[in-house]
């Protein structure tokens, strides 16, 4: 193993100053109450929009009145339904900001459109190794009543068939970016090490997402129908990398943006922890002039938006 790289998996660590990223501690939590407040407010707004009488009706496509938001897959499309679309304005407003913009706090409508612009933009080899989850997903799997649900459309996006899974979340008002990286290799492996990414513009943020990320890894797992080991699950390495970092309270999802954005482009076809992965993931990743060109590239995306709600 790379001594650049800090790992701590159970109750084993190695410790180095100048390692490249972190890793969180199994198990540990975050203990901030204004926190957990915002997210006890978020899970009880999620059972009342997908309470047991509405989860039959997700399974149901209809479109949608305003506009269309589809998931595009291999294997198909999830078109937009009235409770997600109702999930989707509820997480908008707690979550982030109901007057949305690029230069602002991101709401997840606003956020999704920038995205999967960034997606298609993205060179077809590097897209071919990748497949994401939608802003909104993650929220509602922490839900009792909308996890069966989203772990039913995660099932159709064929997590084990590619590399690399980008799952972009928003939680205690702050977005961060989430990677599984090889998921379904062996933890001997020597090329493709399975891993976790965690991408956070706030560092002093997202302990607390740790046990949940955990518990949806083994999900999927057991989704796909493949062999769970729970221990084995915990000692896959949580990462998080030293990347660039906001400067300001309202620049997260524009920063996760980045983050997609740079990855699709660099992202290798196989990588190994003990190689020094994610060697591209630095605090000089990306600088002012960078995030610039990407408000640029998302301008007219914004003004669609914009347009749209009017």
């Amino acid at each position: 193993m790379d001594k650049a790289i800090e790992i701590h998996c159970g109750d084993e660590k190695t410790e180095n100053d100048k390692a490249p990223f972190s890793c969180i501690l199994c198990g540990q939590r975050f203990r901030g109450r204004v926190a957990q407040r915002q997210t006890a407010e978020l899970l009880h707004t999620a059972e009342e929009d997908c309470g047991e009488a509405i989860v039959e009706k997700l399974q149901s496509p209809c479109k949608c009145r305003k506009r269309k938001c589809k998931h595009k897959t291999d294997s198909g499309d999830l078109e937009d339904i009235p409770a997600l679309r109702s999930f989707r304005a509820r997480l908008s407003r707690r979550g982030c900001n109901t007057t949305s913009n690029l230069r602002g706090k991101i709401n997840g409508e606003l956020f999704q459109r920038c995205f999967l612009k960034i997606w298609e933009d993205s060179p077809e080899e590097k897209r071919n190794l990748c497949t994401y989850m939608e802003c909104i997903w993650f929220s509602m799997y922490t839900t009792e009543h909308g996890r069966k649900t989203v772990l039913t459309w995660i099932k159709k996006i064929n997590i084990f068939s590619k590399e690399y899974v980008l799952v972009p979340i928003v939680i205690w008002s702050h977005w961060y970016l989430v990677i599984f990286c090889h998921l379904g290799e062996t933890l001997e492996s020597k090329t493709r090490t399975p891993c976790i990414l965690l991408l956070n513009s706030l560092r002093e943020l997202g302990w607390g997402l740790e046990p949940l990320i955990r518990r949806l890894v083994v999900d999927i797992y057991e989704t796909e129908e493949r062999p769970v080991d729970k221990n084995l699950m915990k000692k896959i390495p949580l990462l998080v990398p030293k990347v660039p970092q906001q400067t300001n309270g309202v620049e997260c999802g524009i920063f996760v943006l980045q983050y997609a954005s740079l990855f699709l482009k660099n992202a290798p076809e196989n990588f190994s922890t003990s190689a020094g992965y994610p060697y591209f993931m630095k605090e000089d990743w990306f600088g002012r002039e960078e995030l610039e060109d990407l408000y640029k590239r998302l301008e007219t995306v914004e003004a669609e938006f914009i347009n749209a709600d009017e």
